[in-house]
């Protein structure tokens, strides 16, 4: 025992690339697995769009249905107000937001500002999974296209075709799964952060023309 650590202390280079080796099948297994989320969220986010998309936004429908929402609150009737809210349509948070209403019509304008940054919150959560490709996709791609390089030039040293050309193809096919998850994080990202502000706003709007 003392003398496999003393050997390892001697000799860093062999340990690290042991460790590497060791390491090269649980971070592909990662790096599968969040090309797996990258698809799950593609696929969500190509219904999100086409949705968002056949609904259309309309500033002039906020403002409908704020002023009715605005003649209930006035009339004393928070629940049919809040009914009212939860009939636009057009946003993923701005239903989000009009459901939660629904269930609790509360008005004051201190219950809404927390609505509001709670909204906010759900946001950024909501972003944090592509974010998170982002970043992490092109590590994982570039973690596993090294680890192979390794028995590569080994292969390249003893004149084994063989080994080269089958450590060469893992390293570069992992490298274009890598950036994939990358690049899917990054338009989703982009395009989501967009029209979730969008949504924000509208909410936003919609509460200055209750005036409350």
């Amino acid at each position: 025992m003392f003398q496999l650590i003393g050997h390892q202390l001697a000799h860093p280079e062999a340990a690290a690339y042991q460790i590497a080796t060791v390491l090269f099948y649980p971070i592909l297994l990662i790096e599968m697995a969040f090309l797996a989320v990258a698809a799950y969220e593609a696929g969500r986010f190509s219904i999100e769009m086409i949705t968002r998309f056949r609904r259309r936004r309309s500033v002039a429908e906020i403002e409908r249905v704020a002023a009715a929402a605005k003649s209930e609150l006035a009339a004393g009737l928070p629940a049919e107000a809040a009914a009212r809210f939860a009939e636009l349509r057009h946003g993923l948070f701005v239903e989000s937001f009009g459901r939660g209403l629904v269930k609790n019509p509360d008005f004051r304008h201190l219950s809404l500002m927390k609505r509001l940054a709670d909204l906010e919150f759900s946001v950024s959560k909501r972003l944090e999974r592509t974010r998170l490709m982002i970043r992490i996709g092109p590590i994982l791609g570039l973690m596993t296209t090294l680890i192979p390089i390794s028995p590569a030039l080994i292969g390249l040293a003893r004149g084994d075709v063989k080994a080269l050309s089958e450590n060469l193809i893992v390293a570069f096919s992992t490298t274009v799964v890598g950036l994939l998850i990358g690049a899917l994080g990054y338009v989703m990202t982009a395009v989501r952060d967009r029209v979730y502000a969008q949504d924000v706003s509208d909410v936003e709007y919609a509460l200055e023309m209750l005036e409350v």
